[in-house]
């Protein structure tokens, strides 16, 4: 088995179609699809059910009581039997020709992981780009921590998400990859962890994954366990730091602290005290030797958040870039 495509399910019957339709037009793979309904009250399950049905000799549907995306990949990763493993969000869908492509060149190269790219895909049917950087887009096959280094450099182009990428199967079990199961942003832990620990990484600059952009989606919405869910993921990737190589210790300089900006301005935008999460942030700050990595902000925040939240404020963008950033309700 050569592939392994995990698709968790949950309240998508709007959607649900357009994406099984092109993961199963999917030709010249030999590949399993894992539909994991994960307690939908919609019709997501009976439309599971009608290609599960369909095309039998490449499916596995499994129904389970609702416990998150999370849980859906954990438990499809259990069962995938493929070289490789996909995890693709249940509302979104694929070029089959790109993604083909794609799969291919992660083939020949004896990848870890398969950095792919992707497209956002809107309600009226446009799409955006994803920004990526001359120098990513070179493509060489890098250490992982490599890899995250260079991302991060300037311009950044850090991306978590896992749709767009491919996973050698093995590489996930022998270093024990799974999802934090009952977070937000479970992606934001679970990529730098596997960057971390991967041999041999890749951009692939193929856009195969259109990633739809819909209003009312757990993405969409900042809200206090979000804010809970940053703070876990920095406080425990920041565990990892002694462990890393100079490349993943450069990486984190730069990383851990731009997520610990947004707890801390949330904090300030809500009045709650943030003064233990201020503690926290000063010593992972001199912890990391942050004050190396150039980036001002993080400078002005150790010193000030309020001070920080008033400059974001005045010039609406982060401190010391030139790109405006997006408003967040």
């Amino acid at each position: 088995m050569e592939l392994s495509i995990i698709v968790p399910i949950y309240n998508v019957e709007k959607y649900l179609r357009e994406c099984l339709d092109s993961l199963y037009s999917i030709s010249n793979i030999k590949l399993e699809i894992i539909l994991i309904n994960d307690g939908s009250r919609d019709s997501s399950l009976s439309i599971a059910r009608e290609y599960e049905k369909r095309y039998r000799e490449k499916t596995l549907l499994i129904s389970k009581e609702n416990g998150g995306l999370s849980s859906g990949r954990n438990l499809g990763l259990d069962m995938a039997k493929g070289d490789y493993v996909a995890f693709i969000d249940s509302d979104d869908f694929i070029d089959v020709e790109k993604f083909q492509n794609f799969f291919k060149i992660v083939q020949e190269n004896n990848l870890d992981i398969g950095v792919g790219n992707f497209k956002y895909y809107y309600e009226d049917g446009e799409t955006g780009d994803i920004f990526r950087s001359s120098s990513v887009k070179r493509g060489e096959v890098l250490s992982g921590s490599e890899f995250l280094e260079l991302i991060l450099q300037k311009p950044k182009c850090f991306r978590e998400e896992v749709v767009d990428d491919l996973y050698r199967r093995r590489f996930l079990i022998e270093n024990n990859l799974k999802f934090k199961e009952g977070i937000l942003h479970e992606d934001s832990y679970f990529t730098p962890r596997a960057y971390l620990r991967a041999e041999r990484v890749k951009f692939i600059d193929i856009a195969y994954y259109y990633y739809r952009q819909r209003s009312g989606s757990i993405m969409s919405e900042v809200n206090e366990k979000s804010i809970e869910s940053l703070d876990y993921i920095t406080r425990n990737l920041y565990r990892l730091y002694n462990d890393t190589d100079s490349h993943g210790k450069k990486a984190l300089q730069i990383l851990l602290p731009s997520f610990y900006r947004v707890v801390l301005y949330r904090y300030l935008a809500l009045g709650k005290d943030y003064r233990e999460e201020l503690t926290f942030y000063r010593t992972m700050f001199l912890g990391l030797k942050a004050y190396e990595n150039g980036v001002l902000e993080d400078k002005i925040l150790f010193l000030s958040p309020r001070l920080g939240a008033l400059l974001r404020k005045i010039l609406k963008r982060d401190i010391g870039l030139e790109r405006k950033l997006q408003k967040i309700s």
